[in-house]
Order: structure tokens, then sequence, then C-alpha cells
């Protein structure tokens, strides 16, 4: 059995699949397995996969049908002979030392998790990087229960930058495997942070490590349609709630305003996708009318943070139902957003990132 499990799941990656998989086996620390989950992609990918595999005893790979995400990170963990667990996205690389650093930290302090700082990248080669400047990571830190759930965990609540991602971390897999009860409502946006949520109301202790040990690698998802969009945001809204409740009822007010106030800033990022769609301006409309009379949106406009916190202009448009206001937000952001889109095209084509 080795002493790491890293799970890299994967879809349509074959243009950076083999940078990944490359910097995992090139490793200090050699005594772990690779899993490699093909969520059935449709080019090279799977390919590639097998062809590391032949070529080294420490892979796993594991094909399957489109699941998505959740699905296919779940696999991964349940395939894992390993006591800790690790995340790599299949568009993403790791320092050679990530593993031999966060084993250390997990086993020398007997924490749940180990969290390193990382570098946001564009280009290949790190051509364009910057790493999480926030306060969580000015100084090696291990955080008991009750630290996490007031000073880590309300970051999810707030909007604060404590990185919500799987990767970057390193996790005990037995609290991999009892958390996850909020994955249910959510297809694909916030399924990393509400499952990190649930682990961080439940470990009693986790490691932050300052050093910027993770290359996650900007695009992805940023600039396509996403149909859920819209229905995570508020299925991510009523977790929260649940979340407050369970937990937070001494700061309840405050949470409350943060929650509040990120679910209406997402309400204008519901805009934006839909203007990533191919979807005409009838149904556009119609769509942002639906969004305008959800129960959670026209609850938020009372509370007392968000009154603080936005325009009159843009709550008084929320309660009038003014689908042309928004609208407007959308088309107006799309024409700003079109040169850099296309530019971003023609870099990609050209294989610069």
């Amino acid at each position: 059995m080795s002493k790491v499990s890293v799970v890299v799941p994967i879809y349509n990656a074959e243009k950076y699949l083999e940078k990944c998989i490359k910097s995992i086996l090139n490793q200090t620390f050699k005594d772990f397995e690779l899993i490699l989950v093909n969520d059935g992609s449709i080019d090279n990918s799977l390919d590639i996969c097998n062809k590391y595999e032949k070529q080294d005893k420490r892979i796993i790979v594991i094909d399957k049908k489109n699941e998505g995400s959740i699905v296919t990170r779940r696999k991964g963990i349940e395939a894992a002979t390993s006591k800790f667990i690790m995340f790599v996205d299949a568009d993403d690389w790791i320092n050679i030392q990530m593993i031999q650093k966060m084993y250390k930290e997990i086993v020398n302090h007997n924490v749940d998790i180990v969290v390193c700082n990382m570098y946001r990248v564009l280009g290949k080669g790190a051509l364009i990087k910057d790493k999480n400047e926030s306060w969580y990571f000015k100084e090696d830190k291990v955080y008991e229960k009750e630290e996490i759930k007031k000073d880590i965990a309300t970051a999810y609540l707030h909007g604060h930058p404590f990185p919500p991602s799987l990767c970057g971390k390193l996790y005990k897999k037995e609290v991999l495997l009892s958390s996850g009860k909020y994955l249910n409502t959510i297809q694909f946006l916030g399924d990393d942070l509400f499952y990190n949520l649930d682990m961080l109301l439940k470990i009693n202790s986790l490691k932050i490590i300052i050093d910027p040990l993770y290359y996650y690698r900007l695009g992805g998802f940023t600039s396509k349609y996403m149909p859920y969009f819209f229905p995570d945001v508020v299925n991510g809204y009523m977790i929260q709630k649940e979340v407050i409740e369970n937990y937070y009822s001494e700061t309840r007010k405050r949470e409350y305003n943060g929650i509040s106030i990120m679910l209406l800033n997402m309400l204008r990022s519901s805009m934006y996708n839909l203007f990533n769609s191919n979807l005409n301006n009838i149904i556009i409309k119609e769509t942002i009318s639906e969004y305008l009379t959800n129960e959670c949106i026209i609850e938020c406009l009372s509370n007392e943070g968000v009154i603080k916190y936005f325009t009159k202009e843009y709550l008084e448009a929320i309660e009038n139902k003014d689908v042309e206001y928004f609208y407007n937000i959308g088309y107006t952001w799309s024409k700003k957003r079109k040169p850099k889109k296309i530019l971003m095209n023609a870099i990609s084509k050209i294989g610069i990132i």
C-alpha cells in the first residue's frame, strides 16, 4: 500500500495532460499511487493515460462514462488504497517537492488536512503567475477545531480568499469518505467549495503552509456557458443557510449578511453567463425574468447587509423585476469582453496557453 494516493479527474484534457502526469511522476517523494480517472473523454486523453500506465506500475487508470467532476473524483477516492489523498486537475501541474512537503506536514503534525499556497498561471511554463497573498498564507500555522470554524470555514460564507478548490490540499482519506452531503444538489459550480466546507466543519485540525506548490492554470470554464450556473448558485445559498442554522447561531446575522451579498453578486454573474450562451434575446430575457422571481433572490432584498452594500438602483431593479436593466448588464459586459475573448482564443490556438 502506498503512503499517498494522487487522484486526477480527466475530461478532454489531452492538451495539458502529459505535463500534469509528468509533474507527478517526477516527484522527489516516490511512495505514491497515481489514479487517473477518465470521465468519458472523446479526445486522446485515455490513450495518454494508457501509455503512462504501461510505463509506471504506480499508475492506475479508471475509464468510465461521462458523469461529471463529483462522481469522477468519488471514483478516485474509492479506488485509493492510501491513508492520504491529493487531487490534481488534469490541466494543472505541481512542484517537484509537493507530495514530500505535504506528507511530512500531515504526518508530523497529525492533522486532518494540509493546505499549501498555489500559483495562478497563464502560459505553458507559467509565463505569468501570482500567488494567494491573503492573510491565510502569511505564516505556517496549525488550526484547531474552533479556529477552523471561526477563521477558515466562514471564508465560504463571505467570499474571503481561502482557496475553495480540492487541489492544493492533502486529506486524510477517512475525512473525504465521511463528507460530501452537500453535493447532492450541486451540478458543478461550487462542488469543491461545499465539499471542503462540510469537511472543515467536521475536522479537528488543519495545517496551512505558505509554500506555493501547486500551479493552477487560468481559463477553464470561465468563458463557457454553464446552463446549471444559476441553479447551482441558488442551491449553494440554500446550503449556506443550512450551515448557518446548524453551526453559527451566535453570529447568525453577520453570516446571513455575507451569503445574501454573495447571492446578489452572483445574480450579476448569472447575466454574464447567459451572454456566454447561444441563446437568442427572447430566451435570455425570459430566463432573466425567472431569475428575478426566485424566492431566494427576493428574500435577500430585506437583508441589512445587502441594503448597505448595493446601490439603490440595483436593488430597485430586482424588486421591480426590471428585465431590461439586467439584460443591459449582460450585454454591456459581453461587448467589453469580446476583444479579450478573441485574443485568448487566438493565443490558445497558437499554443501559448
